[in-house]
């Protein structure tokens, strides 16, 4: 585990998890810490084990009463970064945390509930981020339940927030596992829709925010993801681009698959 002073500033990441009560927030948060070896197995919730719900009320509730901050480290080829995470309450008698957790960060990661969908705290949330110029993400949670319909909710999203709403991963096998759409071309079949058309939407929708990369597109040519990198950035500071990221934090599938 690296110290604080070893990653500089560019390489500092601050994400608030937000969304309505019950979605799942802290659990994603512990699957994250979990997978990314901060701490040696995912805790619980109902347990009373986590490491963002400390507080003996927050324990006793089973729901998150304010904001609390941890953190993870992040490596990807010769690319460090260490990702400060705030899980926030999502119940509206305490949005306040959450509201406050606004203004410590930049990117935002709106957790919506399979079973329970679009909520109050949801809408709020996402139109409070946007107000403020956030990244924006969404991460469909609870992927593994029975009785859900994954496709309709992605049009609700779509329909609710807008066509930049687009999934980077796709659930496959009965939401036990996730398949990348934006490093993936084509490949293993999925639950619903296909590699091949979300990764198409994908990069039609980041290629328009840059001239010369529009002009290669038009023109043919393939456009390898990793040439998208700058692209995709700004995508999603402009608000040109929210990312769909499936995932069961219950199980962990999907909790270490983002680009």
């Amino acid at each position: 585990m690296l110290s604080s002073t070893q990653f500089s500033t560019e390489q500092l990441r601050t994400v608030a998890i937000v969304g309505h009560g019950a979605a799942g927030k802290t659990t994603l948060v512990e699957q994250l810490l979990a997978k990314s070896g901060m701490i040696g197995a995912a805790g619980s919730v109902e347990k009373g084990s986590t490491v963002s719900d400390f507080d003996p009320l927050e324990r006793a509730a089973l729901h998150s009463l304010r904001a609390s901050v941890v953190h993870c480290d992040h490596t990807a080829g010769d690319v460090s970064a260490r990702i400060h995470l705030i899980d926030t309450p999502g119940y509206p008698d305490f949005i306040g945390q959450a509201l406050g957790a606004l203004d410590a960060v930049e990117t935002v990661a709106v957790v919506v509930s399979a079973t329970g969908g679009i909520e109050l705290v949801t809408r709020r949330m996402m139109d409070w981020a946007r107000a403020r110029r956030l990244c924006r993400m969404i991460v469909v949670n609870k992927i593994d339940h029975e009785h859900i319909d994954l496709p309709a909710l992605l049009a609700q999203l779509q329909e609710t927030f807008g066509a930049e709403v687009l999934p980077i991963n796709l659930p496959a096998d009965g939401g036990s596992r996730v398949v990348d759409c934006f490093f993936n071309l084509s490949g293993d079949a999925t639950d619903f829709s296909s590699i091949e058309d979300a990764h198409r939407a994908l990069v039609e929708q980041v290629v328009e925010v840059d001239e010369a990369l529009t002009e290669r597109y038009l023109e043919g040519e393939e456009i390898a993801p990793e040439a998208l990198h700058d692209a995709f950035e700004r995508a999603l500071r402009e608000d040109h681009l929210v990312p769909v990221l499936f995932v069961s934090a219950r199980t962990g599938a999907g909790n270490a698959t983002a680009p």
